[in-house]
């Protein structure tokens, strides 16, 4: 015998989310929450709570708060870490035909947009054929947006380790 739901069933799928004026979610510039870190622009770095470290473009809407776009890559704390030793070392804005590859899912390359440098960043997977795929997503970094993400990787470091192991250390 079949229970009965007292619940109408609906084949609607619910309706996307658009920001409000009464929206409770996002930031505003006087609160930025801990554990993000504004790069310049509408960029921001931010460590989530399940240790993935995001570099995205953020924006901010007529009720003055800051969501996250699609347009953006994020990755593990261990790509971090890596990225984090390897920054300093990565004249990608020197050469335009240089990419670099950290942990063989993040490439990095130098690019002219407008005639502003910039320095994208875009995630790849390999499939189980040992194919690579690309990820739609990128995140575009000026020049400056660059080296405070260099001046604050000790900063974003520390909160991949507050967050991984709280106040064990």
């Amino acid at each position: 015998m079949k229970r009965t739901s007292s619940q109408p069933t609906t084949s609607a799928t619910p309706a996307k989310k658009i920001p409000t004026s009464n929206d409770t979610d996002g930031f505003t510039t006087d609160s930025i929450p801990q554990h993000h870190y504004h790069l310049g622009e509408d960029n921001y770095a931010v460590v989530s709570d399940v240790i993935n470290v995001h570099i995205r473009k953020y924006k901010t809407y007529d009720n003055r708060r800051i969501l996250p776009t699609k347009k953006g890559v994020s990755f593990l704390a261990f790509v971090w870490e890596s990225l984090s030793k390897e920054i300093r070392r990565l004249p990608l804005l020197s050469d335009s035909e240089q990419v670099a590859v950290i942990r063989d899912t993040l490439f990095l390359k130098g690019d002219w947009t407008e005639n502003v440098p910039h320095i994208s960043l875009q995630r790849s997977v390999t499939k189980k054929h040992f194919s690579r795929q690309f990820l739609p997503y990128l995140c575009l970094l000026t020049d400056r947006e660059w080296d405070r993400l260099h001046c604050i990787r000790k900063k974003i470091t520390e909160s991949c380790k507050s967050l991984m192991f709280g106040d064990f250390f």
